[in-house]
């Protein structure tokens, strides 16, 4: 396969072979196959995507990762071959075994998209010919340097212009680009096997970790955490927020869809199962909304009736879980030195922001919804507090005095080691 028409579609279907291990290509004595790993959705308690994946092997029968024959593929043209080979295997199997609902994952090299006979065309004729929507495609693009992202950002712009979905995969590894992110808000942001076992390990922040999903969901993204091995990974992923999972403790791959997913119902339950009794397990008190609500209400109401700052401090620390107290005025400006509750011992480390008097708060969200619902309380969190060195919660409510708002302030934790016996 040299020819430029060797590389369409109707050049490559005459390659197609059928035998019991499904649809197959043998391409300079490489026999290219596919199987199929479930992708679950972790609020909808079920399958909805399937990553195609390359088997290749030698005439004898033993394997060759991807990765490396993709590696020995020297120049644009081999490896074109070999993507779009693997494409059409992939989307012959899949077509054949008329799974009607859910996504089909397709790994794509961006490079390759921009060189050869027109990709578009291509994936066209691929979803025409066997039947599979645009809407259900989604083409994973891998995490790579470019040379051109101007070219690359039309590059997705007109794929997504017909109606396929973009993913971006192996974000976590040196590659990763979050600007790239921001630029052309793909659909799904996968991130890397490495990146999940960093996050999960017994060292690992897994604050950080919910904090990247944020984000990642803020810039308009669903996030998919792809080779979990471990119920540890699993349950870090499901606490940061994660959307879809994917990995060999859910379903490993297999040519076979269905037998693929087979083990996924029984899983699916196991992980929840799991997520509850971790979560009633975890040692202190979670934090009761409800509770620091009426703290937060009682305070002000004392600093409202008193303009006594400590007063209205020792009643909002009633609640086990308040660990700050401060007041800023309408435009945000703090005058008063905040109060901790002796529960909070000050880092020397952030010995520098203290006094914290004339600090500006207004940027934060907890003092805009304050101020929008005047009376009402705002929560925010959790956030890095710059007093406390760490994440915390913060509640707000407008307090009027003397004709003018103040908004008094309340920093908590999300949870608190329960009383001795």
């Amino acid at each position: 396969m040299s020819s430029r028409r060797d590389l369409t579609l109707a050049g490559i279907l005459p390659h197609l072979r059928r035998d019991s291990g499904g649809w197959h290509i043998v391409y300079q004595g490489v026999t290219l196959r596919s199987a199929f790993q479930p992708i679950v959705s972790i609020t909808h308690k079920r399958v909805v995507g399937y990553e195609a994946l390359l088997r290749a092997s030698h005439a004898n029968g033993a394997p060759i990762p991807p990765d490396r024959l993709f590696a020995r593929a020297k120049s644009t043209g081999p490896a074109l071959a070999l993507e779009r080979l693997a494409r059409s295997v992939h989307f012959a199997n899949f077509a054949e075994q008329n799974i009607e609902t859910g996504w089909l994952f397709v790994n794509a090299l961006p490079q390759l998209l921009r060189v050869g006979p027109s990709h578009r065309v291509f994936t066209d004729e691929l979803c025409d010919y066997f039947g599979i929507a645009h809407h259900r495609l989604v083409i994973e693009l891998i995490e790579q340097p470019s040379t051109d992202e101007a070219s690359f950002d039309r590059l997705v712009e007109t794929m997504r212009e017909r109606d396929l979905l973009i993913a971006i995969d192996d974000f976590g590894t040196g590659f990763s680009n979050f600007d790239r992110i921001w630029r052309m808000r793909p659909d799904i942001v996968k991130l890397d096997r490495s990146l999940v076992a960093r996050i999960a390990a017994p060292s690992g922040d897994h604050q950080f970790a919910a904090q990247l999903v944020t984000m990642l969901h803020r810039a308009g993204t669903m996030v998919l955490g792809e080779g979990v091995e471990s119920e540890d990974e699993l349950m870090t992923l499901m606490d940061a927020d994660v959307d879809f999972v994917q990995g060999f403790w859910l379903g490993k791959p297999h040519g076979s869809v269905v037998q693929a997913c087979a083990d996924a119902p029984e899983r699916i339950d196991a992980m929840w199962r799991r997520f509850h009794t971790r979560s009633a397990s975890v040692p202190g008190m979670p934090v009761e909304f409800g509770s620091v609500e009426e703290a937060v209400l009682g305070g002000a109401r004392a600093y409202k009736a008193t303009d006594d700052l400590s007063f209205a401090a020792e009643q909002t620390f009633r609640s086990p879980w308040a660990r700050r107290v401060f007041v800023v005025d309408r435009h945000g400006n703090q005058q008063q030195a905040s109060i901790a509750s002796e529960r909070e011992a000050q880092s020397p480390r952030l010995a520098p922001l203290f006094p914290d008097t004339a600090s500006n708060w207004s940027r934060r969200a907890y003092f805009k919804r304050a101020l929008a619902a005047p009376g009402r309380v705002a929560v925010m969190g959790p956030h890095y507090s710059l007093t406390e060195g760490k994440d915390c919660y913060t509640a707000a409510v407008t307090v009027e005095r003397a004709g003018q708002l103040e908004v008094f302030c309340v920093d908590f934790v999300a949870s608190v080691q329960p009383p001795a016996d």
